[in-house]
């Protein structure tokens, strides 16, 4: 059994709201899988020769990000006395004022040293370069506190290497931007180049997830990797193979997977870690930019679609944003540190998506006010333009991680919801909750991602249960991280309807699915997130069992109690309610649990809640491998009377129908054949036929009496569903074509 242990060890609760959060131990397997399941890998990317200058004339230039534009604005930020700069500055007086301990890993220092470094170059006040130097000298040398000399060359060892990125990248960043400073002399530069040494030779051998660019620990390596070979060139031979090595893990390693694993941007650690991963990334592409000439931001495509990732990821309140992965806090709180770092790395790289950064971070996230509140600073473009990103579109799929956001409207009062359905990306961090789904309305979370920050086995989140007592599956009735296959097969969205399909079957894999074997419990699993505007939710789910005895059950979170009555399960939260209606299966009653409930402590299927919460779960029956379920779920104004739902029977469909919002509202699921009929008995408003064939033609008739009927159809003739294999009517009177 793999037990993997996170840790969450903050040094403040100010460092909380920095998404600072620790690192995690070792974990005890790999990411193999049988050989016909590997995705074919991109080639490496060119990069370019380097153009680092190295004559004398250069000795005294900043070659990590502060060029001479970058140079010009930090004065002109001082000069105009900017909200960013003010920020900075009493971030730096802090500093000075007493000395402060190192924080979780040396944040506090590094943040410290960072702000006190740019405080210098805006100011020329040699105060500022003194007080640098200082926290550069317990980098160095210290752990907890200045002079403790309990730091040195072992201090990047704790926690696998986390503190890579705080004492190594920011004495070699030190070692770059403090050039000329007063204190900065040959020898304090001797002793950075010799812990820079120290502390790269070990991690490139010993260092946790060093080969693994979709993890934290990786950019923390790849970072001081870059800024020790640029900082240092021309100083100590040693520079050029760590210049080498950083351009050739940028090149063979990096660019590809972050290309091709995160295809549409996101970070599948969850965003506490991904804020401060963007840093790292966009800063090591402006090193690069900036120190040798070499446009490493036009290679990742990445850097824009994460702009668009973080638009639809905030939710409609702007106080809370998705929370997929690892988080300290609940509700997860935003924060504008990517989009100020991307919004560097994109800075004449592609102008369009850094005006809508630059948006996110003025009119959308909160600023950044102590911690990396220097980022913010080095991100000013007085009069620079801004551009909303909130399209037309209000959905997105990110078809890297297999994640689907959609919403009502871009209204602080809008219904948003989200879908995960894709594979295992990350060794730590990501959750195991595939198909999980969630629902707000406006600021109020009616069904919700239930694990704390160390939940992240299924039981805390809205998916499929699999109890086969251990039989088959490792963390029964949890899913296990051996999958190689999850993914949403299917999305599409015509603007009143979008439409997720995931296939999320093999999420339930075991352990020697990794060696090749067949072994299964689930041999399918099938989920459709059916959305339709303003605020219905139908969720169906379509499972095929390896035994008629396996348990399966649907389970969703709240954060109150829910009331119960027959099919119906409802709950006020806030402002709004939620109304979860199932209409399959029939026979089983919901049933609501006041959690946590008894499990194991391990991470893999330890129930753990952030807060009061209740798991509402719908049994099965047992009998029958194939088991179905089928729910629609509505969001409202608190005083709202829930929607009745009326189950509609005919050959070849499964569904609803109802009133919702003045409108009448069926939701139809076609069997594979495409082939049946059902009667509608009214004329309704939107009729949405799935589970169609994407690009197929299908006829759609109604008689007299309503009833509706489904065939293929040849050639172009008829309705064509789309890429969610869905199409979507409006049936006026019966007996019409629809």
């Amino acid at each position: 059994m793999i037990a993997v242990r996170r840790l969450a060890i903050l040094a403040s609760p100010m460092l909380l709201s920095a998404f600072m959060f620790g690192g995690c131990s070792r974990l005890g397997f790999h990411r193999g899988a049988p050989e016909e399941s590997v995705k074919p890998r991109s080639p490496p990317v060119a990069l370019g020769p380097a153009t680092l200058e190295l004559s004398p004339t250069a000795a005294d230039r900043s070659r990590i990000v502060l060029d001479q534009a970058t140079l010009a604005r930090l004065k002109d930020s001082a000069q105009r006395k900017t909200p960013a700069f003010v920020d900075t500055l009493a971030r730096a007086d802090e500093a000075l004022t007493k000395p402060i301990a190192s924080g979780y890993q040396g944040f506090e220092w590094a943040d410290s040293l960072a702000s006190l470094a740019l405080l210098w170059h805006a100011t020329g006040d040699a105060r500022y370069a003194d007080g640098a130097t200082r926290y550069l000298n317990a980098l160095l040398d210290d752990r907890f506190n200045i002079g403790d000399q309990q730091g040195g060359e072992n201090v990047v060892h704790y926690d696998s290497g986390y503190g890579m990125r705080t004492f190594g990248a920011y004495s070699a960043l030190a070692y770059d931007w403090l050039r000329g400073a007063p204190g900065m002399d040959a020898a304090l530069r001797a002793r950075v180049r010799t812990r820079l040494g120290q502390w790269l030779d070990w991690y490139g051998k010993e260092g946790y997830l060093r080969d693994h660019p979709l993890a934290n620990y990786y950019w923390g390596y790849l970072s001081t990797l870059t800024f020790a070979g640029l900082a240092v060139a021309g100083d100590d031979a040693q520079a050029n193979a760590w210049m080498n090595a950083a351009l050739s893990e940028l090149s063979k390693n990096a660019i590809p997977e972050l290309n091709d694993e995160l295809r549409g941007g996101g970070w599948p650690e969850g965003w506490q870690y991904g804020e401060y991963s963007a840093l790292e990334i966009a800063l090591v592409a402006q090193a690069w930019r900036t120190g040798a000439g070499i446009n490493v931001a036009s290679k990742l495509p990445w850097f824009g679609q994460t702009v668009t990732q973080h638009a639809h990821a905030l939710l409609p309140d702007e106080r809370t944003v998705y929370d997929g992965g690892t988080w300290g806090e609940h509700p997860a709180r935003p924060s504008a540190l990517a989009m100020s770092a991307l919004s560097i790395a994109l800075d004449g790289v592609d102008d369009a998506r850094a005006a809508e950064a630059r948006w996110l971070v003025t009119h959308a996230l909160p600023p950044l006010r102590r911690e990396q509140v220097w980022v913010q600073l080095l991100a000013e473009r007085p009069g620079a333009p801004e551009h909303s990103p909130r399209a037309d579109a209000t959905s997105l799929f990110i078809p890297g991680q297999g994640l689907t956001f959609a919403r009502s409207d871009w209204s602080r009062a809008a219904v948003w919801a989200s879908f995960q359905a894709g594979p295992r990306l990350a060794e730590d961090h990501q959750d195991a909750d595939q198909g999980h789904f969630e629902l707000f309305r406006g600021s109020d979370g009616l069904l919700v991602d239930g694990g704390g920050s160390e939940g992240s086995a299924t039981i805390n989140h809205n998916t499929l249960l699999i109890d086969d007592g251990g039989k088959v599956l490792n963390y029964a009735p949890n899913q296990g991280v051996w999958g190689t296959k999850v993914k949403t097969s299917e999305f599409d969205d015509d603007g009143t309807v979008a439409v997720a399909v995931g296939e999320i079957g093999e999420a339930y894999a075991p352990s020697c699915a990794r060696d090749g074997c067949r072994k299964r419990s689930v041999d399918r699993a099938t989920r459709s997130f059916v959305y339709v505007r303003p605020s219905l939710l139908v969720i169906d789910d379509q499972i095929e069992l390896e035994r008629a005895d396996i348990g399966a059950t649907w389970a969703v979170h709240l954060t109150q109690n829910p009331s119960l009555s027959g099919d119906l399960a409802s709950a006020q939260i806030g402002s709004s309610r939620v109304d979860v209606r199932t209409i399959e299966p029939r026979e089983a009653p919901a049933v609501a649990l006041r959690e946590p409930t008894p499990s194991a402590d391990d991470s893999h299927r330890l129930d753990q809640p952030w807060g009061p919460m209740w798991r509402l779960e719908v049994p099965s029956p047992t009998g029958k491998r194939e088991r179905s379920f089928l729910h629609f779920i509505t969001a409202g104004p608190a005083a709202a009377q829930p929607p009745s739902w009326q189950r509609l029977a005919g050959a070849g469909f499964r569904g609803a129908l109802g009133r919702l919002e003045n409108s009448g509202i069926a939701v139809l699921f076609s069997d594979p054949s495409g082939d049946g009929h059902v009667p509608l008995a009214a004329p309704l408003d939107i009729v949405v036929i799935a589970g169609l064939v994407p690009g197929k033609h299908y006829s759609v008739t109604t008689d007299s009496s309503c009833t509706l009927r489904l065939a293929p159809a040849d050639g172009t003739a008829g309705l064509v569903a789309g890429r969610g294999g869905f199409v979507r009517l409006k049936l006026t009177q019966c007996g019409a074509k629809p």
